[in-house]
């Protein structure tokens, strides 16, 4: 009888990878999309087509399963009823003090300052892995947006670095700025992205087996 113990070996290999490649599609399609609105004003040519697919009527069936999938789109289109600019202006930029500042050093280091450690952390981490990211040289690149952007490049790139990357970078403090989003009432379309966002990333975790450190916040 022949022994096929090496082609169900390959098999399960093949499986495996396409899996793995599935999944790294998806974290660069989904931390793309997030990302561009997160970083990009409304009005930018970079997130016309990201606003397009969010107002879609169905886009959720590719966005997958969302256990508050409802609410999420609910408060997406409510959001685009009104003016996303001026939510973006006031959310991002002021000039009232910001409720939910989009950089993780305000939250992890403890003077709770824009170009803290966690910044610092972040850059030592693209200058070893050469990673050069193509931004306003006046924002630093901790900013939610940027961090989503860089993701999907890494899952596009460099996937064997995304575990390290959402560890130690990007997880540790994503959430709780998602919750400060979510808990706003003045910005349904990002109190919506927040929630999406906040299952995505879960999502992410859940998928890579990515133990994330316990930290404190400062703000």
């Amino acid at each position: 009888m022949k022994n096929n113990g090496g082609e169900t070996h390959r098999y399960e290999i093949n499986k495996e990878n396409k899996m793995q490649n599935e999944l790294q599609q998806w974290i660069s399609i989904s931390g793309r999309l997030l990302g561009s609105l997160f970083y990009y004003e409304p009005g930018d040519d970079n997130v016309q087509s990201v606003l397009h697919f969010f107002q879609q009527e169905n886009w959720e069936n590719e966005w997958g399963e969302l256990t508050n999938e409802a609410q999420i789109k609910h408060l997406i289109t409510q959001g685009f009823i009104q003016d996303l600019s001026e939510q973006y202006q006031r959310l991002f930029i002021g000039p009232e003090q910001l409720v939910a500042p989009p950089w993780s050093s305000v939250y992890l280091d403890p003077e709770s300052v824009i170009f803290g450690n966690s910044l610092l952390d972040l850059r030592a981490f693209l200058r070893k892995h050469q990673i050069a990211l193509t931004q306003n040289e006046t924002e630093p690149e901790d900013h939610i947006g940027l961090m989503l952007l860089l993701t999907a490049y890494l899952a596009e790139s460099k996937p064997e670095l995304l575990p390290e990357y959402l560890s130690k970078h990007l997880l540790i403090w994503a959430e709780h700025y998602f919750d400060l989003v979510a808990q706003q009432t003045d910005f349904p379309f990002y109190k919506g992205l927040a929630l999406l966002a906040q299952q995505t990333l879960k999502d992410w975790q859940q998928q890579l087996a990515i133990i994330v450190p316990q930290v404190s916040f400062y703000r």
